[in-house]
């Protein structure tokens, strides 16, 4: 287990401090005792910026992880790509297929697997949990169960959109740390309470320390939100920082229900966990 973990917003839809750029994406970096691990990319747009102003390289890391092919995850991969001789790439193979909604082409800007693969050190396709450095997994694919959740949204994979996309690519990143295990999610489309749920089955752990990410609760229904909450509550999470797709109405439940187990989880926010720095 890393001694200790700091975890980075690096891009989310809103920014917290002085010459940070937000976007509608999302982007975390996760440093276990110097093995820096990037999960998703953001749109692109902020990422690199972003990075420059925390005085964060961004060159040969350790691993790129990437939650699913949706373009606001993955349009930063491009530039990425070109200083990741060295990296690790983990991704679902669902992540680099075409994928549409109604505003047209949301996928991934790279849907060529050999192109990725002649880019980085070594790809690595997780359809199921897999371990990403140590300590660190990623979940794969992640069983559907519970009745209220479902993709929260319309998404297709075809242009004509008649061939509906259910995003099997969608997965999480887990890791055990000196306060109990951490779950960061990309958009959970899978559902908040399944991931959860599949994560406890996998370790066989009844608590988390924290969640972090996007929910995708933007259009739920307040039976959803209230099922997600409780689920929250009954895994005794301590830390609960939702950003990006989770929508204010959920951000909102969050906080009235749960109060300081609650952070801010924009741009710029930096996350300790473990053995303190100095």
């Amino acid at each position: 287990m890393p001694e200790r973990i700091v975890v980075t917003v690096l891009v989310d839809n809103t920014a917290g401090d002085r010459g940070l750029l937000s976007e509608h994406g999302l982007s975390f970096l996760i440093e276990t005792d110097d093995h820096p691990v990037l999960f998703d990319t953001g749109q692109g747009f902020a990422l690199h910026h972003n990075a420059q102003r925390l005085n964060i390289s961004l060159v040969d890391l350790d691993a790129i992880v990437i939650s699913h092919g949706h373009y606001d995850h993955t349009g930063g991969l491009p530039a990425l790509l070109k200083h990741s001789s060295k990296t690790d790439l983990f991704l679902h193979p669902e992540a680099i297929a075409p994928k549409y909604s109604s505003r047209g082409d949301i996928g991934s800007p790279i849907q060529d697997a050999q192109a990725l693969s002649n880019q980085v050190h070594r790809l690595v396709w997780t359809e199921r949990p897999t371990e990403v450095i140590p300590g660190v997994w990623v979940t794969g694919s992640i069983p559907r169960h519970h009745p209220l959740e479902n993709t929260e949204g319309w998404f297709w994979c075809n242009p004509e959109r008649t061939d509906r996309d259910l995003l099997p690519d969608d997965q999480a990143l887990f890791m055990e740390t000196p306060n109990g295990f951490v779950v960061i999610l990309g958009c959970a489309h899978a559902g908040v309470i399944n991931t959860l749920d599949y994560i406890a089955e996998i370790t066989g752990e009844r608590k988390f320390y924290a969640v972090l990410g996007g929910m995708h609760l933007l259009h739920a229904s307040s039976d959803r939100i209230g099922a997600t909450l409780e689920r929250l509550k009954r895994y005794e999470v301590q830390l609960i920082g939702a950003n990006h797709c989770t929508g204010m109405k959920a951000i909102s439940m969050l906080w009235h229900e749960l109060g300081d187990r609650c952070l801010h989880c924009r741009t710029g926010t930096q996350l300790v966990i473990g053995r303190q720095a100095g």
